[in-house]
């Protein structure tokens, strides 16, 4: 909240940081008779988009624009005591304010985050974009040195890592913030500056926060159980949420898990759906808990791009993804060995002509319905992910 501190009457300033001075109520019953009206009064927050409102008993008009970091105007109106102006964009952007009256500016401001109370949700249940996004809110944190509030549908693998966060569960009422921020794909311009689709998924956070983009990995707690098997051990997800995910090679994983068990590895699968690959060991206690545990014991993961994959990365286990719908960015790169085969159609995911229709299972937008449907994972073979993994067999 900040206060005028000239106001113009008359083509006279007047100094409206002491309304009470004898001199100001002289100048101002000669201009007007003997009332007098109190200071304008600026506020400003960032629910709900950037807002800025004028209160106090002035009947001057006053000129508002609101500029970016540039300095460019991105919004402007013509304000009366009472009355406010709330921007449609709803991510982060480093504002400021001017306020004229006629053509003298008589106050300008920004919107400052330091020790004020800032909420972040996060939209997505998902456990994978919890983990993609975590990192974000305490760099935001960090750089607008705030009191950072989270909503997370998983708050429990991050009160005790984020001691510096806040965080509460989804429909818990949060009091007394300056500015709120939503993590999710909106695929709408006032929510998110880019096409969320098109960009690393990590990416979607430090677009709407207003961060430098960069790989973090997060940190996950989370209990270590007692090793299930003395042997090594691989552990392998073979389910996901939608047909273009899966490694639609018929042959690909029986192939793959035969392999690895001739180099003397046990293979577990932990996905919650059973699997009919033979010589695979079939996680029973599937509990988000139990089964990161495992993960955290087996040598490396194998999976897909799924959230059990954005899981294996967050708690360390190196990751063997097989994708060719996503472009190589879009999941995390680092302590990752990604499978993919350009020489097909692939990379759909992230294309702007296209958007996921999660009600399709068979959702493949170039070639749905013909021979090639899901011919980017289809293509790729055994001897691309064995080739590929040779650094991980011990």
């Amino acid at each position: 909240m900040d206060t005028l501190k000239t106001i113009k009457i008359n083509n006279k300033d007047y100094d409206m940081s002491s309304p009470n001075s004898e001199e100001y109520k002289k100048r101002y019953i000669n201009s007007f008779g003997d009332t007098i009206t109190d200071s304008v009064i600026v506020n400003i927050h960032n629910i709900n988009g950037p807002y800025l409102e004028l209160k106090g008993d002035s009947k001057e008009t006053f000129k508002v624009e609101i500029l970016n970091s540039s300095d460019d105007v991105i919004y402007t109106s013509n304000l009366t005591c009472g009355m406010y102006s709330n921007l449609n964009i709803k991510y982060f952007i480093d504002w400021k304010y001017k306020i004229f009256l006629g053509d003298e500016l008589v106050n300008e401001g920004k919107l400052s985050l330091q020790d004020s109370r800032v909420f972040i949700s996060m939209d997505s249940r998902s456990l994978g974009d919890t983990v993609a996004w975590i990192s974000y809110c305490e760099e935001f944190r960090k750089k607008h040195n705030c009191k950072l509030i989270v909503s997370t549908f998983w708050n429990k693998f991050f009160i005790n890592t984020y001691p510096n966060i806040e965080f509460v569960y989804p429909g818990d009422v949060v009091y007394d913030i300056t500015a709120m921020y939503t993590l999710g794909w909106f695929y709408n311009k006032d929510k998110e500056p880019e096409l969320p689709n098109t960009i690393p998924l990590q990416k979607t956070a430090s677009n709407i926060l207003g961060l430098e983009y960069k790989e973090i990995t997060p940190t996950l707690d989370f209990k270590i159980g007692t090793r299930i098997f003395n042997e090594k051990y691989v552990t392998i997800a073979t389910h996901s949420t939608a047909g273009c995910k899966y490694w639609n090679n018929p042959n690909g994983w029986q192939e793959l898990v035969n392999y690895l068990r001739s180099q003397g590895y046990r293979i577990l699968h932990v996905s919650k759906e059973p699997t009919e690959l033979e010589g695979v060991t079939q996680l029973k206690d599937t509990s988000i808990e139990n089964t990161m545990s495992v993960i955290h014991h087996s040598e490396f993961f194998v999976g897909l791009s799924s959230g059990l994959s954005w899981l294996s990365w967050g708690i360390g286990t190196p990751v063997v993804m097989i994708s060719n719908f996503t472009e190589k960015d879009h999941e995390f790169t680092t302590n990752c060995t990604r499978i993919i085969n350009t020489s097909v159609c692939n990379g759909c995911w992230n294309n702007p002509s296209f958007k996921f229709d999660k009600g399709d299972w068979n959702w493949c937008p170039e070639h749905k319905g013909t021979e090639r449907q899901f011919e980017c994972h289809k293509t790729i073979t055994s001897e691309m992910v064995i080739e590929q993994i040779q650094h991980l067999i011990k």
